[in-house]
């Protein structure tokens, strides 16, 4: 009497998982996770160090702050618009560009620009406590002195968690906070409802960085949608109006 083996089908690629069924191994193709509306996070660095005369204009400012929950701040909360930090502003106003051509894509003729920007200065043991940035669109962080090894900045996903699961393993999908590294130099742009915050400082050397808010500024909504908005100098309507056929649909389709 002769019996049969049951063939199992060969996966010519290697992106396979096994499953045990009725004591016979299948294989199985490797399913694909898409991320939708991810939270984007831009990450840039200053190709450069920091000059002499802004090193100056940093320290001229830390001796005159004020009492933040946890660290201090500097008083002047407009540090972009002082003449040593034109190269500064220059650059990360580079990056919110791209941030909103890029991630945002707008229609119509808007823009984001920078409203305040004030530095922080994190001694030895101190913190930067949990928050958010509320009156501005994009916000982020410039690090004049941070111990790559050391230093983090901590997001939090925010919305109500409807179940708590005790998790394995840690990912961007199942994770309540996610941190990252941070250098001298490096910058972080995020949006402004995003909380974050800085654990205790570790390192020895006094942690600086500077801040920043922005908001818009052109044509926000449409007219066809009742949610047409204009803010900022006014222009020359005839330049920007499209109607609602013009717009490219939202989304982008695809098969599943």
């Amino acid at each position: 009497m002769s019996t049969k083996k049951k063939k199992t089908e060969k996966i010519e690629k290697d992106d396979s998982i096994a499953a045990n069924t009725n004591s016979t191994i299948t294989f199985y193709p490797e399913p694909v996770t898409n991320q939708l509306f991810p939270t984007p996070v831009l990450f840039a660095k200053l190709p450069r160090k920091y000059t002499d005369e802004e090193v100056a204009f940093i320290q001229k400012c830390a001796l005159n702050v004020t009492k933040n929950t946890g660290n201090t701040t500097s008083v002047d909360r407009y540090v972009f618009e002082e003449p040593a930090m034109a190269s500064l502003k220059s650059f990360v106003q580079f990056y919110i560009n791209y941030y909103m051509n890029e991630i945002e894509s707008p229609f119509n003729p808007v823009e984001a620009y920078i409203t305040q920007s004030w530095l922080n200065y994190t001694q030895p043991k101190e913190f930067h406590h949990k928050h958010e940035h509320p009156n501005s669109y994009i916000s982020g962080v410039l690090y004049i002195n941070a111990d790559p090894e050391k230093d983090k900045i901590y997001f939090y996903k925010n919305g109500y968690k409807r179940i708590s699961l005790p998790t394995e393993r840690y990912n961007q999908f199942n994770s309540e906070s996610w941190w990252f590294n941070v250098g001298t130099c490096d910058m972080v742009i995020f949006p402004s409802y995003l909380t974050h915050m800085v654990e205790q400082t570790e390192s020895k050397d006094t942690r600086i960085s500077l801040s920043f808010n922005t908001f818009l500024k052109g044509y926000i909504g449409a007219e066809e949608s009742l949610t047409s908005l204009h803010i900022g100098e006014p222009v020359d309507t005839k330049q920007w109006r499209k109607t609602e056929v013009d717009k490219p649909k939202d989304g982008r389709g695809g098969s599943i």
